[in-house]
């Protein structure tokens, strides 16, 4: 009977030690359209979308985390380095429309100019980026 309790109590203090919120790692969503429709791609084109951490001056750059993309609907979700997501934090959103190498946005929301930047948390919901309309 006390092994079954000490079982227990171990497999308990397991669960408290590694937290019940899983990794905390984010499969954040969005989508990407054009003055608020879907933007039609060509047979050899694709999207590109990083999630680039915004830092304070003289910290030290973090990853930069990939967006798997979705060609038949826009949409994508932040993927990360293993597939599990990326930390909370602020992101810089960079966008490149790609048909081969080429940008078709000439680099217009590249990794240090794009308008695009969110606080990405458990609560973010869609992001939609609108390129014909970027905030700034």
């Amino acid at each position: 009977m006390r092994w079954r309790i000490a079982v227990c109590l171990s497999g308990l203090l397991a669960v408290l030690l590694t937290g019940c919120g899983g990794s905390g790692m984010l499969k954040t969503k969005g989508r990407i359209v054009k003055n608020g429709q879907p933007v039609p791609l060509g047979e050899e084109e694709y999207f590109r979308v990083l999630f680039v951490p915004v830092v304070e001056k003289g910290e030290r750059m973090h990853d930069v985390y990939a967006a798997n993309f979705n060609r038949e609907d826009g949409t994508f979700q932040a993927a990360g380095k293993d597939g599990k997501g990326l930390p909370p934090g602020k992101y810089r959103i960079a966008v490149a429309h790609l048909r081969g190498k080429r940008d078709l946005l000439n680099n217009a929301f590249d990794e240090s100019k794009s308008p695009f930047v969110y606080d990405v948390d458990a609560k973010t919901e869609e992001i939609v980026i609108d390129i014909a309309k970027p905030k700034g």
